[in-house]
């Protein structure tokens, strides 16, 4: 039976499920999710597990969907998927389903992840175990914790009066442009990660530098804080490493760019467009 996927979705993230009540799963392969033919995420209820023939390795608690305790499941090698239904990569979902089954999703293969990646301890090789109270995985050879890893960057739309500096990074299909991002370092500021990037990147050196927003984006851990920043000198010369091309794009003549609807690159894209057509 599966549940409505409606927009009115509320999920809250909890490590320790305090509740009795049948709970909902969502199920997971090798890192893809169980969706219909038609690409739609499946909900399980505990009574539609109880009588599929599907078989798990692991479950894991996320927290609770429209007050309801909320697991992800991860299929046996083995398991056989019904005709009706197919495994799809969350890249393939972007953009269509609501936001808060977006989170379930993103938590949940962060922290399938997270797990397959630390089953055995860094500093003696012993098996590590599921902490009994915290989301971690544990070892009592050094009292050592392996929290679920989150790696911050920053996500940057310059901008200088009616244009702005979009990039096309050497992964990019076709002549698909986004704003400048990059991984912040050990022991360096969200702003000082800023001026790093985009001055290695694109040679230009920005100002203004104001906080927009922030997106959970599991591919595979990052925590994208978007900022926006205005143009203050240089000239654009790409690295040649990441980025192949970048230029300055007047607000009515723009590349193909991202949706706000997908990812903070083009929720950043629309708050200036907004901005400069009101």
């Amino acid at each position: 039976k599966m549940i409505p996927l409606t927009d009115n979705l509320v999920f809250t993230p909890e490590n320790i499920n305090s509740v009795s009540e049948s709970s909902i799963s969502i199920i997971l392969k090798n890192q893809e999710f169980l969706t219909s033919k038609t690409s739609e995420i499946l909900l399980f209820e505990d009574e539609d597990l109880k009588w599929s023939e599907m078989t798990f390795v692991d479950k894991q608690f996320i927290g609770y969907l429209n007050d309801k305790p909320c697991f992800f499941n991860v299929l046996n090698s083995e398991s056989i998927l019904s005709e009706e239904t197919m495994l799809t990569p969350l890249r393939g979902l972007l953009g269509r389903m609501p936001d808060a089954l977006f989170t379930v999703c993103s938590r949940s293969l962060q922290l399938s992840d997270w797990k397959r990646n630390n089953q055995f301890c860094g500093v003696c090789g012993s098996p590590m175990n599921s902490h009994e109270t915290e989301r971690a995985m544990f070892c009592e050879c050094n009292n050592l914790f392996i929290y679920p890893r989150i790696s911050p960057c920053i996500i940057v739309l310059v901008t200088k009066g009616e244009e702005m500096l979009l990039a096309h990074n050497k992964n990019f299909p076709g002549t698909f442009y986004s704003t400048l991002a990059g991984f912040i370092e050990a022991g360096e500021s969200a702003e000082a990660a800023i001026h790093r990037e985009i001055y290695e990147e694109v040679k230009v050196k920005v100002q203004n530098i104001e906080y927009f927003g922030s997106q959970s984006w599991p591919f595979p851990s990052q925590l994208m804080l978007g900022y926006h920043a205005e143009y203050s000198e240089g000239e654009i010369q790409p690295d040649g490493v990441e980025i192949d091309h970048a230029d300055w794009f007047h607000f009515e003549d723009l590349p193909q760019v991202p949706t706000g609807n997908i990812s903070i690159s083009g929720q950043l894209i629309e708050s200036y467009l907004n901005k400069l057509k009101n």
